[in-house]
Order: structure tokens, then C-alpha cells, then sequence
């Protein structure tokens, strides 16, 4: 084979410090045209950004040659600085330590949008803890539910 061809789809979801209710529609909405233009500057699509107050979902699509991590942690760097910078409400913003990304394939892109689209209508039924938990659930990942969401 004479190229790479990579389709590396992630769903990121990332929770604010103390799950704080920071993020308003308006923050989002700027946070997305930023985190786009930075996922760009590192090689990576921001396909959709979508979630509620307390946390959102990004779905990436990453080059070969970045880890997931490597992926995640410089985008929550440079938006906490810029959060705190552009909202003078937000200067003790920051995002919860860790965060979960989930590879998500071809066939699932449109539901996943779909989902990362209506985030404030799903949170109307569920919280961000209950979904966060689903997540790890569904995917058989290991958690200490008394320290999931410990800062």
C-alpha cells in the first residue's frame, strides 16, 4: 500500500471541576469555534460540540500520529486559559481532571452527532452523572463510583 488511510472517530466528554455549572449556551457556543480552531492547529477535526452547563461532548477525528491523550489534554489546557481570559464571570474556571473518550465507528456517526447535538434536551432526564456512569457501563470500563467524580 502506497498511503495511510486513518478514520480515528472519538467521542470525547469532558466534566467541569466540581461539575459547576459554567458552561452556558454562549459559552459553548464560542468554546466550539475556538476548540475548532485549535483541533485544527494540531492536526485533528472538531466534527461537533455539543453539552450542557457542567460538561461537554467533542467529537474528533484524530491523525494517526496523536494519542487520545495527547489529543485531549492540550485542548483542555488552552481553553481553561482562554475561558478565563474571555468571560471575566469564569476566571476559577477549570475542567475536572480527567476525562473519557470513546472510538466511535462510521456506521454510529450519525446517532453520535444526533446525541452530541441534544445534550440539553437529553440532561432534562438524566444528569451528567448518570450518563457519564452509562458510559463506562456500557463499555465495560472499571470505575470506583464513590471517587468517579472526587476533584
Amino acid at each position: 500500500m502506497s498511503k495511510e488511510y486513518i478514520s480515528c472517530l472519538m467521542h470525547v466528554v469532558i466534566g467541569t471541576h466540581g461539575q459547576r455549572n459554567y458552561l452556558t449556551a454562549d459559552v459553548r457556543s464560542q468554546l466550539s469555534v475556538y476548540l475548532s480552531a485549535v483541533s485544527k492547529s494540531k492536526g485533528m477535526k472538531l466534527v461537533a460540540l455539543g453539552g450542557s452547563e457542567n460538561h461537554i461532548h467533542v467529537l474528533l477525528a484524530l491523525p494517526s500520529k496523536l494519542s487520545v491523550e495527547s489529543a485531549i489534554l492540550p485542548l483542555k489546557q488552552s481553553s481553561t486559559t482562554w475561558i478565563r481570559q474571555k468571560f471575566e464571570a469564569l476566571r476559577s474556571f477549570s475542567w475536572a481532571t480527567g476525562f473519557a473518550a470513546f472510538s466511535i465507528s462510521r456506521s454510529q456517526l450519525d446517532s453520535t452527532l444526533l446525541y452530541i447535538q441534544n445534550q440539553e434536551q437529553y440532561h432534562w432526564k438524566k444528569s451528567f452523572q448518570e450518563e457519564y456512569k452509562d458510559f463506562l457501563l456500557y463499555h465495560h470500563l472499571p470505575f470506583t463510583e464513590a471517587t468517579l467524580f472526587d476533584e
